[in-house]
Formats: C-alpha cells, structure tokens, sequence
C-alpha cells in the first residue's frame, strides 16, 4: 500500500467539540492533493494510538484522523455529572469534531464501542457520513461477558475496576480477551489512556450506558450509507455469532471474517488497511 513518493506525516492537535476538548492524531500526505477524510474512533480500552497501524497505512490515500474517546487517553474528562457519557452522546461530539475540523463529510472506522458511536452518527446525521466500516462494535444483545457486567454493577463496579487496574491484570484480560500477541508497549500505552481516576469514571459511566443496546440496534436498521463489518473469527469479547447477528440488522452491510480477535486491525493491520482502502474507496463491500 505504500508510495515512497508520497511519505505520510503524523501530526497532534486538540479540537473543540461543543462543550468538550478531544485529542486528535492524523495521518495523511502533505503533497498538495485533496483528499477525502476518515474519521477514526478506537475502543474504550485502547487510545487513539491504537489506531497508528492503520493511519500509518491509510494516511498513504486519505486524511486518517483518529479520535480519544470522551473522557479517555488525553481528551478532556469531565465528571459523569457535566458529561452524558453514552453512545450517542459520543456521536453527537462527534459531529461537532468535524465541524471543528472542517469537515463536511467524512468516511468513519470505529471499533467496539467506538463504532456504537459510529453507528448512531451515520443514522442521525447522515449528511456528514460517506461511508461506515465497523470492527466488532458494541451492538448485539450479549455482548457484554461475565466481567464486563461486574463493573456494570453500583458499587461493586468501581471495586471492580479498582483491582481490574493494577498494571498486571489489566495486561492479563487484555490479552485474554482482546489481542493475545499485544506488545508490552501497546498495552501499557493502553493502560496509561484509563488508569487515572477521571478516566476510570468516564470508562465506568461510557460501559454503563452502553449496555441496553436496544437505540444501537434501531439505529443499524436506519443506516443507508455503504456500510462494512469487520469481524474477526476468534473474537473472545463479542464472538461472531453475535457479529452474524449484527450483520442481519443493517441494510445491504458487507461483512468480512478474519483470523484475528477483538481488534484486527491491531493484529492484521495490513490486511485490514488494505479492506479499508478499498472500501473507502468506493468498491462495493461483499
């Protein structure tokens, strides 16, 4: 995928999106030529950074700008009283990312629940979005496994998410559940996006109103726009029986099954970018 003749730079910057500060890394070429952008949103446990494998790629042939989730890695962090942390909500920052950057339209990536966000962008606003590509997004009903719904709990959550939070059993679920050859370096980039008190809150508040999924669902149903599933086939947080099930609720999707886990385009992030591309660039998705 990559032209020497056409380097891709990263660059850094804080957007304002309404009421909320959101970090932001893009990926793109600085040689005088438009192109269309992709606005990327990663999951609750893993940064922006996460998505650096792909931008890297991507930048290549668009501006590949990827986002922190509200309240997580280094966007801004208001308590759960001044901040709706919930999908929808997410998606409504989301809209006014893109006016802060000057975007009329975007193509959109998201995974997990980043892509739950994705999903109610593209079927509330519609204009800004050309195209949607999910990796394993929230959604499906039982998505969320025996520990999830630990942390869901009041009180017994945030006891929860205070053991989950020591270095070594966070490293431990996440290559458990998430992406079992992660280097120590990614996951500890991880770690560091949700280990501080106010992360720890906002992930807390962002898991507990994502787990009625009935609103991502109903929304699925409304997406017009080109849509593509990516689902890996050895998914141990939301297993692919419950990615058929997503497929099934939204309209004319593509749907591809890769060998990889919860986060394939961390784990195969050239043959995921290579998908990308191609879809974004208007090849119709199987």
């Amino acid at each position: 995928m990559s032209d020497p003749a056409a380097p891709t730079f990263e660059s850094h910057s804080d957007v304002l999106a309404g009421s909320i500060r959101l970090r932001t890394t893009e990926w793109s070429c600085r040689d005088g030529e438009a192109r269309p952008a992709v606005v990327a949103l990663p999951g609750v446990l893993a940064p922006r950074s996460s998505l650096a494998p792909i931008g890297r790629l991507l930048g290549q042939h668009f501006r590949f700008i990827a986002v922190d989730l509200p309240g997580l890695g280094e966007s801004e962090k208001p308590p759960p009283t001044k901040y709706d942390y919930s999908p929808a909500r997410v998606a409504e920052s989301l809209t006014d990312l893109m006016g802060g950057l000057g975007l009329a339209r975007a193509h959109i990536f998201g995974h997990g629940l980043g892509g739950a966000a994705a999903i109610h962008l593209g079927a509330r606003r519609p204009e800004l979005v050309r195209t949607i590509a999910l990796a394993s997004p929230l959604g499906p009903e039982g998505a969320f496994p025996g520990l999830l719904r630990l942390l869901l709990a009041p009180v017994v959550g945030e006891l929860a998410l205070g053991q989950l939070m020591s270095q070594r059993l966070f490293s431990h679920q996440y290559k458990a559940r998430i992406h079992k050859d992660a280097s120590p370096e990614d996951i500890s980039a991880n770690f560091l996006g949700v280990s501080s008190p106010a992360s720890r809150a906002a992930l807390l508040a962002l898991l507990r109103n994502s787990v009625d999924t009935r609103s991502i669902i109903a929304d699925c149903r409304r997406l017009r726009c080109p849509t593509l599933l990516l689902w890996g086939r050895e998914d141990r947080l939301i297993p692919l029986t419950l990615g058929r099930m997503l497929a099934r609720e939204i309209p004319g999707t593509g749907f591809e099954i890769l060998d990889a886990g919860h986060a394939p385009h961390t784990e195969i992030p050239e043959q995921c970018a290579e998908l990308l591309r191609r879809f974004f660039s208007g090849e119709r998705a199987r």
